[in-house]
């Protein structure tokens, strides 16, 4: 990995250029808008290379180059340009200190690798194991000056004092420092920005950064982070372990090396929260002088063990409130009022939509007490017996009554004892008010239809009446019209008479007073009311195994309802041949015994369309009648438990109602 510093005033095309180097994973680059803002960085040698963009200002260049120079003689410069430089601008860039020239024009695949190239020989070689490394560590170190109880009541305090990550770490770096004496600590942790905890199986941050540090500068601890794909970071992620600068595993890698030269550190020590591998701590030497013992440095492993549980409950902690806070701007956000109420009937969260809905809008802190007594008593229920609660509607009193659709939802897990529940308010006033408004018209265009009907009807049979009523004083001595006016009279009273029945029948709720009947002898007084009502001559013929049997009901409106369906069958049959057809037979056993009656005229029949339509109120397709006689008659048989449905014939010999009447007991 080569740590790249970028220098260019261009906003626009330093972005570019870090989204270019980003896209590789051997760069690692910080920009700055000139080498004064980390001059402490070079110094320490913090980076592998360096790469200039300032368009054609030569000067310019050529100034940055000497400030880059004077702080770190060795690092390697690369100049890059938008515009193709003369011979010479090429030649005084080169003698200002930069190592190589190229073109932005020509890709920066060329300028990558001239990057690595120069990054990897800027590395430091390998320390020989045979070397003594200045950072030789005594043997024995002094213990810590503190007792080991009072040490870890401090840190207690720091692990127990903040849920926010960074201050956490800075507390932490500070009591560390106290405790231990040393003169350079830093502390390196992944995912920071994020600050949420990694779902296991998603793989971990590539860059740890510094949180936190002490004795280090400041431009140092900005620019400089390490990598999991190398250095410290790749080791402690494969191989938790303590690292020490002098001793072989560490000084033979020149990337670890390089790590503790820039960050003038002794010791590695992982921090991880016993799942995985949250960061890095580097300690430099003790401001005595001195070294670290194994026992003392197992004790800060285990201090900071316990740092990397802090910063996971820390990190688990707010992506549980950011949980919280969406589902309360979601509640929010709705129009229908929600509150959850917790094991002590208290509320524990109620939108605005709640607070509008209910009357006298409830303070911040409430119980379910100051609800409305009906919802207090559907929320007790749920919260303290776990009760199923179907929904339910509220009606609120005052200035502007609402109708309210109430759910109440439990909401405790299987395994939990205490119960919780979500109360959730609807507001149906707009949809009763549509409601009752709908029914009053429908109500309306009801009356409107009776009203036309009845008009029809009377004006019907008024008709003829009115004819003989004005020839009445010229007529009355012949004997012919006194025979028409009597016939006209008995005709069209007995129209009115059926009409008023009729409306009387579809008013009743009822089927009246039950006594036991046979069942042909209710058809065929019912086949002569019916003839009588038409003032023709038919035939019933009636045919069937249950002709004997026998249904309990009121006889007057059983009579009435067939009375119905004969006449509809005699008025489909024609002028001659008036038949009608009825069959009687004991239902197949279906749990009760019940007989079908099928019913068939010598008429065509009804229509594949106006059958599903016959039994409707008012429908009709003659120009004479309401269109009450098949409905009647379907209430009727209805209301004595039965069924009655109207077919279309497929074949000639097919009934035109089926009618299902249980049997008399």
């Amino acid at each position: 990995m080569v740590r790249l510093l970028l220098i260019t005033s261009d906003t626009r095309q330093a972005r570019a250029l870090q989204e270019s180097f980003a896209a590789k994973d051997a760069f690692v680059v910080n920009w700055r808008r000139s080498a004064g803002e980390v001059r402490t960085a070079l110094v320490a040698g913090a980076f592998d290379a360096c790469l200039f963009f300032d368009g054609a200002d030569e000067l310019t260049a050529r100034t940055e180059i000497a400030t880059i120079r004077e702080a770190a003689p060795a690092l390697p410069v690369v100049v890059l340009s938008s515009t193709g430089l003369s011979a010479d601008s090429q030649a005084h860039l080169l003698e200002a200190g930069a190592d190589s020239v190229c073109l932005l024009s020509a890709g920066l695949a060329g300028t990558t690798g001239v990057l690595q190239r120069l990054g990897r020989r800027a590395m430091r070689p390998a320390a020989d194991p045979g070397e003594v490394s200045r950072f030789r560590r005594e043997e024995t170190g002094p213990a810590f000056q503190a007792p080991t109880l009072e040490l870890l009541r401090g840190f207690s305090r720091v692990l127990g004092d903040s849920l926010d990550t960074r201050s956490l770490a800075r507390h932490f770096v500070d009591k560390l420092r106290e405790v231990v004496g040393a003169s350079r600590i830093a502390l390196f942790l992944d995912c920071v920005d994020n600050d949420s905890p990694l779902p296991g199986g998603k793989p971990a941050a590539p860059r740890l950064e510094c949180v936190a540090s002490a004795g280090l500068p400041s431009d140092l601890v900005e620019c400089f982070s390490l990598s999991r794909q190398s250095g410290m970071g790749l080791r402690l992620s494969s191989r938790p372990e303590i690292l020490r600068a002098e001793r072989d595993s560490a000084a033979s890698d020149p990337h670890i090396a390089r790590e503790f030269e820039v960050l003038g550190g002794n010791v590695a020590i992982p921090v991880g929260d016993r799942d995985r591998i949250l960061g890095v701590a580097v300690l430099g030497g003790r401001i005595t002088g001195g070294g670290y013992s194994d026992q003392e440095l197992l004790l800060v492993y285990h201090l900071l063990e316990e740092l990397g549980l802090a910063v996971k409950n820390s990190r688990l902690h707010r992506q549980i409130v950011a949980g919280h806070e969406l589902v309360g701007q979601m509640l929010e956000g709705l129009t229908v009022g929600a509150a959850a109420i917790g094991p002590d009937q208290r509320v524990i969260y109620a939108n605005r939509a709640l607070r509008n809905l209910l009357p006298g809008s409830p303070g911040a802190d409430f119980t379910i007490h100051d609800l409305p007594a009906p919802l207090a008593a559907r929320i007790h229920e749920v919260v303290e017996k776990g009760a199923e609660a179907p929904p339910f509607f509220h009606e609120t009193t005052g200035a502007e009554p609402r109708c309210l659709r109430a759910s109440v939802v439990p909401l405790a897990g299987a395994k939990s004892a205490a119960r919780t529940a979500l109360l959730l308010l609807e507001d149906f006033t707009p949809v009763r008010a549509a409601q009752k408004a709908e029914l009053e018209a429908a109500g309306l265009r009801l009356t409107s239809l009776i009203a036309r009907r009845f008009a029809h009807e009377i004006r019907n049979a008024l008709v003829p009446l009115t004819t003989h009523a004005q020839l009445f004083d010229a007529e009355i001595g012949d004997a012919g019209f006194r025979d028409s006016l009597k016939g006209s009279l008995d005709t069209e009273t007995r129209r009115i008479l059926r009409f008023t029945e009729q409306m009387l029948l579809l008013a009743r709720t009822d089927a009246g007073p039950t006594e036991t009947l046979v069942l042909a002898d209710v058809l065929r007084d019912a086949f002569d009311k019916a003839l009588a009502g038409l003032g023709k001559t038919g035939e019933l013929e009636i045919s069937g195994a249950a002709q004997s049997a026998r249904v309990a009901g009121c006889r007057a409106a059983l009579i009435h309802a067939f009375q119905e369906i004969f006449f509809n069958g005699l008025q489909s049959s024609g002028e001659q041949g008036r038949r009608v057809f009825v069959s009687l037979e004991e239902a197949p056993d279906s749990g009760s015994r019940s007989v079908l009656v099928r019913v068939r005229d010598t008429g065509a029949g009804f229509a594949p369309e106006v059958a599903p339509r016959a039994t409707e109120a008012f429908f009709t397709t003659r120009n004479t009648g309401v269109g009450l006689g098949l409905t009647i008659a379907r209430r009727v048989v209805e209301a004595h438990s039965g069924a009655l449905e109207v077919r279309s014939r497929r074949d000639p010999a097919d009934c035109d109602l089926l009618i299902c009447l249980p049997l008399a007991p």
